[in-house]
């Protein structure tokens, strides 16, 4: 099967720290709700892509294992 292919990607140490900053913003009372309603979808996007990384990185460990198995 196909993966899908991202136009962008971070590494997950970024994504977890971008995480950390957009919920800071989001809770801030500085933010209007227009740039609360971007960061709230920007955040679904990271966790998404975070997600993705996971279940791909899982997905390939039991495949490893064979392979040093062997």
């Amino acid at each position: 099967m196909r993966q899908r292919s991202r136009g962008w990607i971070m590494p997950e140490a970024d994504m977890l720290s971008m995480l950390r900053f957009i919920e800071e913003k989001i809770h801030s009372e500085a933010v209007e709700t227009h740039y609360r309603d971007t960061l709230i979808r920007l955040r679904a996007i990271l966790e998404n892509d975070l997600n993705d990384i996971r279940r791909d990185s899982s997905s390939l460990e039991p495949a490893n294992a064979q392979e040093e198995a062997a």
